[in-house]
């Protein structure tokens, strides 16, 4: 049984939040930057003991167009709205 892992993959976006979530995603198990100018995404791997982490960054990042939630690097439907808030119900209840 080994850990799953949830990414967060996110574009450059404006505002003060995005200075804080690079913060947070280079914080990160796994982080990487990807593509150039306008496909450029920075990506940020997370296991679900590291549940708080992932959380706090999905709070600055979830709301920007283009953000996708990848669940052992697959995306699932929902995760965004669904599944990541009954991670944390379960992981940090």
């Amino acid at each position: 049984e080994l850990p799953f892992s949830i990414t967060l993959v996110f574009p450059p976006f404006e505002g003060g939040n995005f200075e804080r979530g690079l913060e947070k995603a280079r914080a990160s198990e796994e982080y990487r930057e990807t593509g150039d100018g306008v496909d450029r995404r920075y990506r940020a791997r997370f296991f679900s003991s590291d549940a708080p982490a992932l959380r706090d960054l999905f709070e600055l990042v979830g709301p920007v167009p283009g953000t996708e939630v990848l669940i052992d690097d697959r995306p699932v439907p929902y995760s965004k709205e669904l599944w990541l808030p009954l991670l944390w119900f379960h992981l940090l209840g």
